[in-house]
């Protein structure tokens, strides 16, 4: 049996439970397309960009439609050819931790010991990514060298996932799991990571490009990843990783779509 119809109602189902929609507002003819219905729940279900922890200057950085991420800055005029390595900095978690949002999660007493375990997760995913890469053009620098870039990050957000409320969501009905995953959206129940970075020429320290992007976790019929505090903030890690490869390859007119937020897989 095809599986086009019920990705088909699924989709629409996760719309109109996502909470801030109506049939009205839908708006989907019966002829309407898989990728048209997915592309509105993606809208819908996106993570609101970040006000901004002070990593980067936030105010200085737009929406960027070519690019992934919530929000972006290019410096004009950089010649990126002449660049062909680039080093990856240890992850900043300074900026999190000075935050007092974090205090009241469920996993206080090991929360500090999580962020600096994810920050090390994300540097190594990141120097992967790079070094994996088909294109080859990028050569990974263990150490800031003359004439290349340097990458320097911070985790500004990092919420676990709930795995008492994902193992209750497992449980439930089909119908009804999906409908708890819509309406996390927009609660702290929902696990989240947020990023700022700065890409600096290493020969001078300045600034040639900012980005800063906040991620929920992929919406899933059955969520695997939601059984452990941070599968669903790895998973988000590893797409930033590859995103950001790409876009270290990216020429312009090229665009780079962001992660879906829906998937059928259950990891």
């Amino acid at each position: 049996m095809s599986l086009k119809p019920l990705v088909f109602h699924i989709l629409l189902a996760m719309v109109l439970l996502s909470g801030c929609t109506t049939m009205e507002s839908v708006k989907f003819s019966g002829e309407a397309s898989k990728d048209a219905m997915q592309s509105s729940l993606d809208r819908r279900l996106k993570a609101p960009p970040a006000a901004g922890a002070g990593y980067v200057p936030m105010q200085e950085l737009a929406r960027n439609y070519d690019l992934p991420f919530n929000k972006a800055w290019i410096k004009q005029d950089v010649d990126w050819n002449r660049y062909r390595t680039i080093y990856i900095a240890p992850v900043n978690t300074e900026y999190l931790m000075q935050a007092n949002w974090w205090q009241e999660s469920i996993r206080i007493g090991r929360m500090r010991q999580d962020v600096q375990n994810m920050a090390a997760f994300m540097q190594a995913q990141f120097i992967m990514a790079f070094q994996c890469d088909p294109q080859r053009r990028w050569q990974v620098g263990m150490s800031p060298e003359r004439g290349s870039l340097t990458l320097e990050m911070a985790i500004t957000e990092l919420v676990p996932s709930k795995v008492v409320l994902n193992a209750v969501k497992v449980a439930a009905p089909f119908p009804m799991g999906l409908a708890t995953s819509a309406l996390e959206r927009g609660t702290e129940s929902q696990s989240t990571v947020a990023f700022e970075a700065r890409v600096k020429d290493t020969d001078s320290g300045q600034i040639v490009a900012m980005f800063a992007d906040r991620e929920h976790a992929t919406v899933r019929p059955i969520d695997l990843k939601g059984f452990t505090w941070y599968g669903n903030a790895e998973d988000i890690v590893r797409r930033w990783a590859q995103q950001f490869v790409q876009v270290a390859n990216w020429r312009q007119g090229e665009i780079i779509k962001p992660a879906s937020t829906f998937s059928l897989m259950p990891w």
